[in-house]
């Protein structure tokens, strides 16, 4: 009978039968780790699939007319935040609501939040008449000009005759407005027409400027100057420029972007955004309301950028429907809405 081989006839050390037990724990551990994780590449792409966010690019917009530099006015992303889709979806809805209603016809949104730049639309390809949201860039092109003529801000002007296009023109949210015979300066038109909205201070300051000067802040912003003819309609997302390069203080200097953003937290319009929105928060707005006498649709819209929790976020809500008086409780309604699920973004 043959002798078996030595090795197996030998003993094996206790110590060693321990040692090959965790190495072989070891190893199994790690495999099994390493299956886990890469079964859960899947699961941490849901939502913001890396492949999207690598290919979301910039839109970049910058000022030309200068020989060395070419100033930035805002950069945002081709793409909407993934962290919007349920404020989208809730506004959305609510938009249906007021549309099966009858309150309505159309409404559009544009949202964004200005610590990362993300944003999110709705209905974005609608276009609305703009109304009195024109006095914000009106505004903005006398600050401009007053930065190379500081003397403009202070010169008066007359009010002595009522235009053809002002003639018996209904605003319905007015409370404060310029008297014929009396002269007023021009920062005290601004505080009108911005403040309270009124159309005949904004008559007398679009008179007082070459249309030209009107239309190079548009084109200086990328918007085609064929927005100021007076049958222009435009859409939420093109008209908030003019308020992000406020906000970036990009377009004007600091301080003239400081002064028309806190001239804009005093407007006395109270019916739409603000309502929509906690007592005491601050924000600065504009509404604009353009009525069609042939087809019987009326135009409300407003921009706001609200401040809270050491943030803010910019807000564009247009809205079309037959009945005027229905129209600036969608956009409290919406306000509101949007609210209640951005407010947890800005902390």
């Amino acid at each position: 009978m043959p002798k078996p081989m030595k090795l197996l006839s030998k003993k094996i050390p206790l110590y060693f039968v321990l040692l090959a037990s965790l190495l072989g724990a070891l190893i199994s551990y790690s495999f099994i780790s390493f299956k886990k994780n890469d079964n859960n590449d899947s699961s941490v792409q849901t939502g913001t699939p890396v492949s999207a966010t690598e290919s979301c690019s910039f839109n970049i917009n910058r000022l030309g007319g200068h020989k060395f530099i070419k100033p930035l006015l805002y950069a945002e992303k081709t793409c909407e935040a993934d962290k919007f889709v349920g404020v989208k979806s809730s506004v959305t809805n609510l938009i249906e609501e007021f549309k099966t209603k009858g309150e309505i016809t159309d409404a559009s949104v544009y949202l964004r939040l200005f610590s990362k730049g993300e944003w999110t639309s709705i209905n974005d390809e609608k276009k609305y008449e703009p109304g009195s949201l024109f006095k914000v860039p009106l505004l903005i092109t006398y600050l401009r000009l007053a930065e190379h003529n500081p003397a403009l801000l202070n010169k008066k002007i007359t009010f002595n005759l009522i235009s053809n296009e002002s003639k018996g023109l209904k605003q319905e949210f007015l409370k404060n407005a310029i008297k014929i015979g009396e002269s007023y300066a021009v920062n005290e038109l601004f505080r009108y027409m911005i403040v309270h909205s009124d159309n005949n201070a904004t008559m007398l300051l679009m008179n007082n400027i070459s249309f030209e000067e009107f239309q190079k802040t548009f084109t200086d912003m990328g918007i085609s100057k064929e927005l100021t003819k007076n049958d222009a309609v435009i859409s939420a997302r093109e008209y908030s420029v003019f308020w992000l390069a406020l906000y970036n203080g990009s377009y004007l200097n600091f301080d003239n972007s400081e002064y028309a953003l806190s001239l804009l937290s005093q407007t006395d319009f109270s019916e739409g955004i603000l309502k929509g929105l906690p007592q005491g928060t601050r924000i600065s707005h504009k509404f604009g309301e353009k009525g069609n006498i042939t087809t019987h649709i009326h135009n409300l819209s407003e921009t706001a950028i609200v401040y809270i929790n050491n943030n803010s976020y910019l807000l564009t809500i247009m809205t079309k429907g037959n009945d005027q008086a229905k129209l600036p409780k969608v956009i409290q309604a919406i306000s509101s809405q949007v609210y209640n699920n951005v407010e947890g973004f800005t902390r």
